[in-house]
């Protein structure tokens, strides 16, 4: 099968690594991709022209300078990628338990490897507070030249005052949005690792409808939340928000795929999620988090969607 068959052939693949790429990069998902095929022993050309693809883009990811967030993201995703590469061939745990293996054995090595650098968390945060605020500083001194020609109107001081909570966010929560980007990184590759390798090792991505975790998740988020109710553990509460972060991306997760299955069971389509998740994003977005996270919560305790197609009994 030529490359341009098999791309038609997976639409939607190539659109979810389109997308990918505009909020991460791509190495995050061509290094696991590279480390999966070379694991299997890739035997075609097709695996064998994605392998090559995949690790000279990771190599020249992992080999670009940079600062001290660079090289964590990178020391970590290596890490996650060894072990999420022997988890898929020594187990047959899904695709979201062993990147959730993968990603905790990663941040507390790159606990340990800051220690080990001298380093320290404050400044990781610095690094990336400053990074991000010199690239917001440049647009927002481009949008007040460009846009009131420097004469300090109301647009002009909101549009800083957003900037900087950008920059606040960024900083204070890049363990979080890193652990993510790694996550949706080895889901991504999983995916297109079964798509091209001939005899792939362990269980693939399942359906978006049936995604789910283990129930004992949730008492991960009592930790974070007695930190951030214990005056005393001040010091600690950046870190709580940020596993917060991560535990509520995937509780909204499964939400949403609650949706979609309920939405399934009805008769439409998936093209009405899409719609749905589109406009509630830009009209009300926390409120819509807010109840996907709680729906998420609920399906992990009442496993819903069973439920719903229990047959009933007499």
């Amino acid at each position: 099968m030529s490359v341009t068959r098999w791309l038609a052939g997976h639409r939607l693949l190539v659109l979810a690594g389109l997308a990918y790429v505009i909020f991460a990069p791509a190495a995050l998902f061509a290094l696991p991709l590279a480390a999966l095929l070379v694991a299997t022993s890739f035997r075609t050309p097709r695996e064998s022209l994605t392998a090559a693809v995949a690790g000279g883009l990771s190599l020249v990811w992992l080999l670009e300078a940079g600062d001290l967030p660079d090289q964590l993201v990178r020391a970590s995703a290596v890490i996650a990628t060894g072990v999420f590469v022997t988890a898929t061939h020594f187990t047959r745990a899904p695709v979201i338990h062993r990147a959730l293996s993968a990603v905790i054995t990663a941040a507390l090595a790159a606990g340990v490897l800051l220690l080990v650098m001298g380093s320290s968390w404050n400044e990781a945060h610095w690094w990336a507070e400053y990074r991000a605020g010199y690239l917001a500083r440049v647009a927002s001194q481009l949008f007040w030249i460009v846009g009131d020609g420097g004469g300090g109107t109301t647009s002009s001081t909101q549009i800083v005052q957003v900037v900087n909570r950008i920059v606040r966010f960024q900083a204070d929560y890049f363990p979080a949005v890193a652990a993510l980007r790694i996550m949706a990184g080895l889901a991504l590759a999983t995916a297109i690792y079964h798509r091209v390798a001939a005899r792939p090792y362990g269980p693939g991505l399942a359906g978006f409808r049936s995604f789910r975790f283990t129930e004992h998740l949730g008492w991960a988020a009592i930790v974070p939340l007695l930190v951030l109710l214990i005056p005393q553990l001040a010091a600690a509460k950046l870190g709580a928000i940020n596993l917060l972060l991560v535990l509520g991306a995937l509780y909204a997760l499964r939400g949403v795929a609650v949706v979609a299955f309920g939405l399934q069971l009805m008769g439409a389509g998936s093209g009405l999620l899409i719609a749905f998740v589109v406009v509630a994003a830009i009209l009300i977005l926390p409120i819509v988090l807010a109840g996907a996270i709680l729906l998420g919560v609920a399906d992990s305790g009442l496993d819903l969607r069973r439920r719903w197609t229990r047959p009933p009994t007499d």
